[in-house]
């Protein structure tokens, strides 16, 4: 008992650096922004921050309506951006695991957007949808149609936004899912063979199945990064037209930097934190439900 209690505090002392740094990094932060959202705080202001208890997170649950926008326009942008990453991705991963003569060059070239900049991607999809300069509406043009206003039009802008978020990740859903296909073990399809499966059943029955965890991992990892999405709003379309592409993290930019609205800003992104967390674990847990 004595050896294993020794063991026990030598594990301890070992470890406690690093979780030192650990609650350093990442609990320090959370708590500092919950202390300065329950403050009013503007910089500049000489009175400095002053004590305002829940009115930061009761004014942008209830009276912000531009908050619920931002949410809603938010929620919109994840789930058509992670759906067609997620489509394309998986039917590129089995594309790209064919045994074909020069896919793996493909695979490398189309990996490239991964490697991309957001700030960069967004000026590039910008150059590529304007309404009077960009090359897309140059190639519609040869066509005889007007131009169209994919950066300005109240239907179209969104998209467009979730069309350069699809071309810089849809490679990262695909590259997660091939690699998981490529360690898919080969016993198993000799044994669906014996059982006499076509192809259609041993996808259901054996590589669907076996792909969940990296599923999971790369929808989690994507839904996640796609509610941070603020790089491609600010070079496409900041924010318009009338707060059509007005996700969070861009009314929390405007709140914080621009407005210099510290308080409410940190009310904002707890707040974010929170619905993050709570639709994660929702998820996870609708994924693990199904898998018994």
């Amino acid at each position: 008992m004595k050896l294993r209690a020794e063991k026990r505090r030598t594990a301890f002392a070992l470890i406690a650096p690093a979780v030192g740094v650990l609650l350093l990094v990442n609990a320090f932060p959370i708590i500092f922004a919950v202390h300065v959202s329950l403050n009013f705080w503007r910089l500049g202001d000489p009175r400095g921050p002053r004590w305002s208890g829940a009115f930061n997170y009761e004014d942008l649950l209830f009276y912000d309506e531009r908050f619920i926008n931002a949410i809603l326009v938010s929620l919109k942008f994840v789930v058509l951006a992670v759906a067609i990453e997620f489509i394309f991705g998986f039917l590129l991963a089995f594309v790209f695991n064919a045994k074909v003569r020069g896919l793996t060059t493909l695979r490398k070239i189309y990996i490239l957007p991964i490697m991309v900049m957001p700030l960069v991607a967004g000026l590039v999809w910008f150059y590529l949808f304007n309404e009077n300069f960009g090359v897309v509406n140059w190639v519609f043009s040869l066509f005889g149609t007007g131009l169209i206003g994919f950066l300005t039009d109240r239907d179209l802008a969104l998209l467009s936004v979730v069309i350069a978020d699809a071309w810089q990740w849809t490679p990262f859903v695909m590259l997660v899912l091939f690699a998981a296909l490529q360690s898919l073990p080969e016993y198993v399809y000799e044994a669906a063979k014996m059982d006499g499966l076509n192809r259609w059943q041993t996808f259901w029955r054996m590589t669907f199945p076996l792909l969940r965890p990296a599923i999971i991992i790369v929808v989690l990892i994507r839904f996640v990064d796609a509610f941070r999405m603020v790089e491609l709003v600010f070079m496409m379309t900041k924010g318009g037209p009338a707060g059509r592409t007005e996700v969070i993290p861009w009314y929390l930019y405007i709140t914080g930097f621009q407005s210099l609205k510290l308080g409410y800003a940190a009310a904002m992104a707890v707040l974010i934190l929170v619905l993050i967390t709570i639709l994660t674990q929702l998820f996870v847990r609708r994924l693990e439900y199904r898998e018994y």
